[in-house]
């Protein structure tokens, strides 16, 4: 252990980093362990922080730089208000939870003025101002706003645009079946849609807190070897640039402690454990969003919104964007209580617009970090289900395992009533009152399980309640979750080397699925003996795997890329978009399997599937062999220096790496490019503990340092890539 010198600390706290790195952070007390953690957060990490509230806050052009890009993203925050009343959810925090992000503040400014303006701050003339509540608060909205929500308006918007470009709506209502079963053909087709967001300008959001998908699981002392519950997570984020987004700590106090992956602006521990509680997260894809229609017109000078034949005036929130040398942009906000236009009428024609509602603008929603800290309190599993399942956002699913051996799951988030008639998948008019939110589903609607006689509890961002709309709209494959369990049912006696492996594991279930429906009509030949003889790993010297993909792509190309004028289908250009890295479209994909499984459909009515997959597998012949890790390639970049020449040049970004895993395995290896850049969903995190001990098995792609200077800018990453584990010890003489 290399002790920290704390210049600034103003409370009684010292801190050490271990032969990996990891800050170990000792106190006097629970708030002055926080008050370190903020104070390493800021001497670690100082740009990620400061950069990711000023863009959050809309000021990136105002305070970063005066690009396009910038200006384009300061107006999609602007509009979408995440800083505005975070003054009065401070007010509504109790004094507990007040007094724990102030002490956390304080480290953080103390440990501003150790770390200085980073070479990023400078390069940009960033200034820094202090850190307080509404800090945590506003990056608490970005982790909602910038994940699940995004997806799930770009996952509607697709639908729309869908409609309008003239599939036919047969084959639509079947691909999506039954969202789209009583849709509004005729309106869909009239809205005016709002430019989309540009590749630079989405390259940025990526780059902030979000949450994607993610594996947690927690066994029973049943099933376990060692006779104590285990708990494995793994939070699926981008891992392709650095800084990594976790920060991993330990903090101690007296006879606690708390370790795992801490989030850089946040005195919370996404995944991690006390000496009688562990928990992990996944997203639970809740749909706390929507998209609502208006109908808008202009009286009189002032922009107006109907409902029934009632017209009421927009309230307009005007923003000023600031620029750091042209002049300021000014963009007028819509705003009626179903939502936000995403347009600036100012520029627009009276007609047919989109408004986005979602819950995280509802009052209360910053009781959210008050959950994450009272969850450090909690010992036992059924307390802390109880802690979070009242946390209004982000929607996740937690995963539990105490000392005691008992296990759980348990889903939280402000989820819309809904009226019944109302699926939420599609925009739906506004000035009809019947299709108004209702308020929230009570918390008892919330799946949960506690203790299950299974002897597990498994959750990979798969749908917990099929059939039932009123949660999950846009639900994921199972793939993942399946593997999962098929695993964790095979170990009777698991280890933590199995939960490990587990992490790793790239079987992919799609593939074994759909190797039954294609092997009876692939050709003969070498193609398909290799494809019969796979054993449906995505390991990165797989040849079989990369054979595989491009059977899939080809065979969705043949089935469902039929030409939009003349047969009124995607057409194949937009088939491969949607289907490759850089459309890739998760809701599509989902459909898609599901269809494939199926002997009849309009997809190909008049046509024989097998034939089409036939012809599909002909046209593998004129590829080459390419192993896996080669197709499914990537860099680790620096966030800061994008230029891959001047990146490489210093040092800051690595060679092809090579990717295992893909989109279906529990080691989701899923790379996307958009514009210049590639982003990656894979497990930004690794953690497995045994409750029996104080310990906890972890790595991740990167390190706790933001500076490519540092030793500790990526130093877990080769553990990452290789699949090993080093150990962090709740208690000092542990360690």
């Amino acid at each position: 252990m290399k002790p920290l010198t704390l210049k600034f600390a103003r409370r009684r706290v010292t801190a050490a980093r271990d032969e990996a790195g990891v800050p170990h952070i000792t106190a006097d007390s629970f708030q002055s362990a926080l008050y370190g953690l903020g104070y390493l957060h800021a001497f670690d990490r100082p740009t990620q922080m400061l950069f990711a509230r000023t863009i959050a806050q809309g000021r990136g052009a105002e305070l970063i730089a005066d690009s396009p890009e910038l200006v384009e993203t300061d107006t999609f925050f602007r509009r979408a208000g995440l800083y505005l009343n975070l003054e009065q959810e401070v007010r509504r925090l109790d004094d507990l939870a007040f007094a724990q992000m102030t002490a956390y503040c304080e480290g953080v400014n103390d440990g501003m003025k150790q770390a200085g303006r980073s070479l990023p701050m400078w390069a940009t003339g960033f200034q820094p101002s202090p850190w307080d509540q509404q800090a945590i608060l506003l990056v608490g909205n970005l982790l909602n706003y910038n994940g699940l929500v995004v997806s799930q308006q770009q996952n509607e918007r697709l639908l729309a645009e869908l409609i309008q470009v003239g599939v036919r709506r047969d084959l639509l209502t079947e691909m999506f079946a039954p969202v789209l079963d009583h849709a509004d053909f005729d309106m869909l087709r009239q809205i005016r849609l709002g430019s989309r967001l540009s590749n630079s300008s989405l390259e940025l959001i990526t780059d902030l807190p979000r949450l994607i998908g993610s594996n947690a699981w927690a066994v029973a002392p049943s099933r376990s070897a060692s006779g104590h519950a285990l708990l494995a997570s793994d939070p699926h984020l981008e891992v392709n640039r650095l800084p990594a987004i976790w920060y991993e700590a330990v903090l101690r106090w007296g006879d606690e402690y708390l370790m795992g992956a801490t989030l850089p602006g946040c005195p919370l521990f996404a995944v991690g454990r006390n000496p009688e509680l562990a928990w992990g997260v996944t997203y639970f894809k809740a749909d706390t969003s929507d998209y609502f229609v208006e109908d808008c017109r202009r009286q009189d000078g002032i922009w107006q919104y109907r409902r029934g034949s009632e017209w009421r005036d927009f309230t307009v929130r005007r923003e000023i964007i600031a620029r750091k040398e042209g002049p300021p942009v000014e963009v007028d906000v819509f705003e009626s209580p179903q939502g936000t236009l995403e347009v600036d009428l100012r520029h627009e024609q009276p007609g047919l617009y989109l408004s986005t509602a979602w819950t995280g603008a509802s009052e209360g929603v910053g009781e959210s970090m008050a959950t994450w800290l009272r969850l450090t309190e909690c010992r036992k599993v059924h307390d802390a289900m109880m802690a979070v399942r009242t946390c209004p956002q982000p929607s996740l699913m937690w995963v539990f395992a105490d000392g005691e051996g008992h296990i759980g799951r348990q889903a939280n988030g402000w989820v819309p009533r809904r009226p019944k008639h109302v699926i939420g998948v599609l925009p739906i008019a506004a000035w009809d009152e019947a299709n108004h939110w209702q308020g929230w589903l009570p918390v008892e609607y919330l799946p949960s399980d506690y203790d299950p006689p299974a002897g597990f509890v498994a959750t990979a961002n798969e749908n917990p309640c099929p059939g039932d709309f009123a949660l999950v709209t846009q639900a994921l494959t199972d793939y993942r979750k399946r593997r999962i369990d098929e695993r964790l049912k095979e170990l009777p006696q698991a280890t933590l080397a199995d939960m490990q492996a587990l992490q790793y594991d790239v079987l992919s279930v799609q593939a074994r699925d759909l190797m039954a429906v294609f092997l009876p009509h692939l050709p003969e030949g070498e193609a398909r003996n290799r494809l019969a003889a796979w054993d449906y790993q995505y390991d990165p010297e797989s040849l079989e795997a990369t054979l595989f993909a491009r059977l899939y792509r080809n065979v969705l190309v043949e089935v469902f890329g039929q030409d939009t004028e003349r047969t009124g289908g995607l057409g194949w250009r937009r088939m491969v978009y949607l289907i490759s890295r850089v459309g890739f479209s998760m809701m599509v994909v989902t459909n898609i399997d599901r269809m494939l499984k199926q002997e009849r459909s309009l997809w190909w009515e008049g046509r024989d599937k097998g034939e089409l997959i036939h012809r599909a597998a002909e046209a593998l012949e004129v590829e080459p062999d390419q192993a896996w890790g080669v197709t499914n390639a990537f860099r680790i970049t620096n966030r800061y220096f994008e230029s891959q020449f001047v990146g490489r040049a210093l040092g800051f970004h690595t060679s092809d790496l090579p990717m295992r895993g893909c989109h279906a395995t529990p080691f989701q290896g899923h790379l996307l490019r958009a514009g210049r850049r590639e982003t990656t969903f894979a497990p930004s995190y690794h953690f497995v503990t045994d409750l029996g001990a104080d310990e906890a098995f972890t790595n991740l792609p990167g390190g706790p340092s933001e500076s490519w200077l540092s030793r500790w800018y990526k130093s877990d990453l080769s553990r990452w890539l290789a699949g090993e584990y080093k150990r962090l010890g709740g208690h000092a003489e542990g360690d």
